[in-house]
């Protein structure tokens, strides 16, 4: 039977973050990007704990679905200077105190597009079938 990626975030993302290996921690930071982003924009992602995990997606992107999603996901976080502000409600008084609304509306529309043309839940889905074991 074949893993499905979100049934393994769903399962590893009630677990505490130190508890999993680096595989596990890029899987989960890269669904938390996506989930969060589409629910209501990096907006959304950064005022949620799931931003907390951007260091680590920016790492994954490329190695699990292409590099071009890692190079946008640091452009975002490069509006928010050195350095990356740890938590949701620094991000959020980041955001604020910055207005970096507009901006972060036009990195959704790129991120959106991205979405649309690549199929990356068939490359999460392909990358935890070819590596089983990582998700026991």
């Amino acid at each position: 039977m074949a893993l499905d990626a979100w049934d393994i975030y769903e399962r590893l993302s009630t677990l505490d973050s130190d508890s999993l290996s680096d595989a596990q921690r890029d899987l989960v930071s890269v669904c938390d990007l996506r989930q969060e982003v589409n629910s209501g924009g990096f907006d959304v992602y950064f005022c949620a704990w799931g931003g907390n995990s951007s260091p680590i997606a920016i790492h994954a992107l490329p190695l699990l679905i292409s590099p071009e999603w890692g190079a946008l996901l640091l452009e975002a976080v490069r509006l928010f200077g050195d350095p990356y502000p740890s938590g949701p409600d620094e991000r959020f008084d980041y955001i604020e105190a910055h207005g970096l609304s507009q901006a972060l509306g036009e990195l959704d529309t790129r991120f959106y597009a991205l979405e649309s043309a690549t199929d990356a839940d068939g490359l999460l889905n392909a990358h935890v079938n070819a590596h089983p074991a990582a998700w026991a």
